[in-house]
């Protein structure tokens, strides 16, 4: 374009008559007034098609990273792209520090003679669509067990705690199994005094099948569970002083880089972050998770497929080897 504009110009300026040239001046002015805008606008359009990242939240399927995750600034970002807010927790955008988070450093020394790692099930009668409820080889036990073994395998001493914290004279008593399970947790920890990591393993309970394929095998989508320690009432918020935590922001550190980590790893594999109103087990050490494994809809074999890429991400982000 640019060409044809200077050929026409270095033409103009053969012409020896003056009559001529300034008609043909008049008309390139005329010509420039309609066109110029024309071309302004080709070019403009050009280069927005060419660089995305001005709506790059709008773009279907956006998968958060750490490298668009600046894109991300508004709290509607975050519950449309990062965590899913239930209606019991109240939550404000301090509450999501991007930046402080990922920057908070979580790596520790994984390997050692000592156990760094206890896996633990607050709920530990939680089976899958093919179990047989009651029978601890098909349950979230069994699953955890799979994790451990994958720890191992890898180097990484664990403790597996199998007790049944959700089973009072032999009926399920969900309602009070996080306080039953901090008593026997911390009872582990006085024992193992390396232990730094806490997982809480669960399966969630849904209609819908929360499935994805990694490496050619049907795996269990799994989601990081995070509490805040204050309650939505009517719109106003009601800080939870008895169930204080003070390593909400290092749970929540932790829960965002594996988050954003399982995203570079194994797209979707991980639903978005969920936080609720309660504190859970997070407050019992900073690297405390609290991980959903599929749902009930999810077979055994899909619960177990998924602990290799969480063991994988999970070593991603905590280890410092």
């Amino acid at each position: 374009m640019f060409d044809i504009i200077k050929n026409v110009l270095e033409k103009i300026k053969k012409i020896k008559d003056l009559k001529e040239k300034l008609i043909i001046g008049i008309l390139l002015k005329v010509l420039a007034t309609l066109i110029f805008p024309l071309i302004f606008n080709f070019f403009t359009v050009e280069n927005n098609e060419d660089n995305k990242e001005y709506n790059i939240l709008d773009k279907e399927n956006f998968i958060p990273t750490f490298k668009n995750i600046n894109h991300i600034v508004t709290l509607e970002d975050i519950k449309k792209h990062i965590f899913y807010i239930d209606n019991t927790a109240y939550v404000r955008i301090e509450d999501f520090p991007i930046d402080e988070l990922l920057n908070i450093d979580l790596r520790i020394n994984l390997y050692g003679e000592s156990p760094r790692i206890l896996i633990t099930h607050t709920h530990s009668q939680e089976y899958f669509i093919d179990s047989e409820e009651g029978n601890e080889a098909d349950s979230i036990v069994a699953v955890g067990r799979y994790l451990a073994n994958i720890f191992t395998n890898n180097g990484i001493n664990v403790v597996h705690d199998t007790s049944i914290y959700d089973v009072v004279d032999g009926k399920l008593a969900r309602a009070t199994s996080y306080e039953r399970a901090e008593a026997g947790i911390r009872r582990i920890l006085e024992e193992h005094e390396d232990i730094e990591v806490l997982i809480d393993l669960h399966r969630d309970a849904s209609d819908t099948k929360l499935v994805t394929e990694i490496n050619g095998a049907e795996t269990a989508q799994i989601m990081f569970f995070n509490g805040i320690t204050r309650r939505n009432i009517d719109g106003e918020a009601v800080d939870l002083y008895d169930f204080f935590n003070p390593y909400i922001k290092e749970n929540l550190a932790l829960s965002l880089q594996m988050f954003l980590t399982a995203n570079e790893y194994y797209p979707n594999f991980v639903r978005k972050n969920y936080i609720k109103a309660y504190r859970y087990s997070l407050h019992i050490l900073p690297r405390s998770m609290l991980v959903e494994v599929g749902a009930n809809t999810s077979t055994l074999e899909e619960a177990k497929n998924a602990m290799y890429p969480l063991a994988r991400i999970i070593m991603s982000v905590l280890s410092l080897n």
